[in-house]
């Protein structure tokens, strides 16, 4: 299955945590608040900076959408056998018109016939909804083709900008683009103002006509037509046509019709011998029916696919509808048209008088977790909490060891001075666990090598190719699962420990109550918690620094920003959210505050959970010794939550909240 039309998120399918971290909503539940939609600022080594020098680029991690229509033959030919298009949120008239160019795209790639979508066909999805189309990332990453981040909303098809505005006589003067679709009454216009998070002036168009070579004449209708305030309007506008009113009116009537089977029929014969028509509709039923006498050779006018489509394929009021027609017809041959019409009802008949296969589906209730997945064993018990710190510099590494911890975590995004820094942790002789990237794909196994050269205690997996690689090949003593692999319940978690498992995280986006209900289900000794972190909120192909700080497409050409600057995101509450590059050139942006479940210690406690990370970002030295001092005092019962928090909280720039532990009613998804 691959996705060819819709919204883009800009995060890895499963690694977003923003509507999770910032409104309590957890977009791997459905409820995405589209926070990558939102107006973000560039803030570059400190500063605020204009995006590329433009004032109205604010939408920083918003993509366009993704359109492949041009795309299907090549993803037929990779094996691809259904192609998913997005509907949600969408209206009848949308399905109506994605679906139709796309099912004709799909058939003439399966029949190898021209590409049958037109220049105009094109225009016309981009009336039902477009942020812009792209390729996303089927044909590799284009980060400048990605995000153009000038809007997060519909558009449609460009017009112009308005060279002047006259407001009493209702209309407007447009300077047309060359390509400018063509305008009519009864078409939706958008009037931007790089603004799109206000209400931007938009009305129906009451008539059009070319004043002069390359102008148009917009005219509004009067206040009782017209939702239009023109004086919102101004010279420099740019001019959407939003909605085309001939499609809206096509596309209504198609949503308004009956659906109808899709009918393919096979039709075979030769001289002397019945012809047999073979059907199969769209629910998967088949029938065959015979002509009742025998084909002739042909005389007069042979049998031909337009008197064949005439009389026996003439599906009319019934449920059927014809999609696809064969005929596999022995030289010229004759029928009359009168038993082609009787072959036609015996064919409705028979494919109406079948159900249509359905596998038979029981349902069990109350089934216990051991059915689903085996207990697993409950591991070495420990009595006395652990804390573990997850470090990102050889700074913090140094800090960390010479508090006296006897086992770290070292997740160096880039693997910049990673060698160096296991070496220092085994030279202190402590344990070092190596964090893998959290997406790795083909051609990339080269990672996989460099982590096994350096003989780690530990790996942390954050996907399941790195679990099967490092359980498998024995070049570190204990794998650990980490929270990217979205253990959200007791089931997925038994499954996760099952594999071989030392530990696990679970999934960032539970709350305290859901995470308790896991730790029920597993042995809880067998659990990592994070008690202090700054959320990963979007981990991203697209990378911010290729895309905003050079003109590069991809790694090969962008100059590497990322080596010598440093990039956060201000949101509009303003909160500087700090955007990291990985070794694969992906982004994580870590949220600006740091969340604690210091108050919720005992808790997790009493849970049977002994094993507590810390996990740092762009800490520096005195910030890194206050929180792991903080955090070791807690676990040594020298320091109460509140406490902890108190400290801690002075450290950080924005303060700590309980973040996504927080429990909040709300409803399910």
């Amino acid at each position: 299955e691959c996705f060819v039309h819709g919204a883009l998120c800009v995060s890895w399918s499963g690694q977003c945590l923003t509507s999770e971290a910032l409104q309590q909503r957890s977009a791997n539940r459905g409820q995405c608040a589209q926070s990558c939609r939102m107006p973000y600022d560039l803030v570059v080594d400190g500063g605020v900076e204009t995006a590329r020098g433009d004032e109205q680029l604010k939408y920083l991690l918003s993509p366009r959408d993704l359109a492949a229509y041009d795309l299907l033959p090549e993803l037929l030919a990779a094996g691809v056998s259904c192609f998913k298009i997005e509907g949600r949120m969408k209206g009848p008239e949308y399905v109506a018109n994605v679906v139709e160019k796309y099912r004709r795209a799909l058939d003439a790639a399966i029949e190898h016939r021209p590409f049958p979508l037109t220049s105009r066909d094109e225009e016309e999805l981009r009336y039902s909804f477009s942020r812009g189309f792209s390729h996303g990332f089927l044909k590799g990453s284009d980060h400048q083709e990605l995000v153009h981040g000038l809007y997060p909303g519909h558009r449609g098809v460009l017009v112009g900008r308005v060279e002047e505005v006259h407001a009493r006589a209702r209309h407007v003067l447009v300077r047309a683009e060359p390509d400018a679709p063509r305008l009519k009454a009864g078409d939706r216009i958008l009037f931007d103002q790089g603004k799109p998070e206000d209400d931007e002036p938009r009305g129906g168009l009451h008539a059009c006509d070319e004043p002069r070579p390359g102008v148009l004449k917009l005219v509004f209708g009067g206040p009782d037509q017209s939702t239009l305030d023109l004086r919102l309007v101004k010279p420099g506008d740019v001019v959407w046509k939003a909605k085309d009113a001939e499609v809206t009116r096509a596309m209504k009537r198609i949503a308004a019709q009956e659906r109808k089977l899709s009918l393919s029929l096979r039709a075979r014969g030769a001289a002397g011998v019945p012809l047999q028509v073979d059907a199969r509709d769209g629910l998967g039923r088949t029938a065959r029916v015979e002509s009742g006498m025998p084909l002739q050779a042909a005389r007069g006018k042979p049998l031909h696919e337009a008197l064949i489509r005439e009389k026996l394929c003439a599906f009319g009021e019934t449920e059927f509808e014809l999609r696809r027609l064969q005929l596999d017809l022995e030289g010229a041959l004759a029928l009359p048209p009168s038993e082609l019409k009787r072959m036609r009802r015996a064919l409705v008949d028979a494919l109406a008088s079948r159900a249509p296969d359905r596998p038979e589906r029981s349902v069990r209730t109350g089934i216990a977790t051991d059915e689903v997945v085996a207990p697993v064993p409950a591991g070495a018990s420990s009595q006395a909490p652990k804390l573990v710190p997850l470090l990102r510099t050889l700074e913090q590494v140094e800090v960390a060891l010479r508090l006296g911890f006897d086992e770290v975590q070292l997740d160096f995004m880039e693997l910049v001075g990673l060698g160096i820094a296991v070496e220092r942790v085994r030279a202190a002789g402590a344990r070092v666990i190596v964090a893998t990237p959290r997406v790795q794909k083909p051609g990339e196994e080269g990672y996989d090598r460099r982590f096994e050269r350096l003989r780690p205690d530990g790996i942390l997996a954050r996907h399941l190719g790195a679990v099967e690689h490092f359980l498998r090949n024995s070049h570190a003593e204990t794998v650990h699962g980490d929270f990217s692999l979205n253990a959200t319940n007791a089931l997925t978690a038994r499954t996760l420990l099952g594999l071989g498992l030392s530990t696990l995280t679970p999934a960032y986006d539970l709350d305290l109550t859901q995470l308790l209900d896991v730790a029920a289900g597993v042995p809880a000794g067998r659990l990592e918690v994070t008690i202090h972190q700054h959320l990963p909120l979007f981990h991203n192909e697209h990378c911010v620094y290729s895309h905003l700080l050079s003109n590069g497409h991809d790694y090969r050409d962008c100059g590497r920003p990322c080596e010598s600057h440093l990039v956060q995101l201000r949101d509009a509450a303003g909160l500087e959210h700090p955007v990291i590059v990985d070794v694969g050139c992906r982004n994580t942006v870590f949220n600006a505050r740091a969340q604690s479940a210091a108050g919720s210690l005992p808790r997790l406690l009493e849970a049977g959970i002994r094993r507590f990370r810390v996990e740092l970002v762009r800490e520096n030295a005195a910030e890194t010794e206050g929180v792991l001092r903080a955090y070791a005092g807690l676990l040594k019962g020298t320091r109460n939550g509140r406490q902890v928090i108190a400290e801690v909280g002075a450290l950080e720039k924005y303060g700590v909240s309980a973040g996504t532990l927080a429990v909040v009613s709300q409803p399910h998804a």
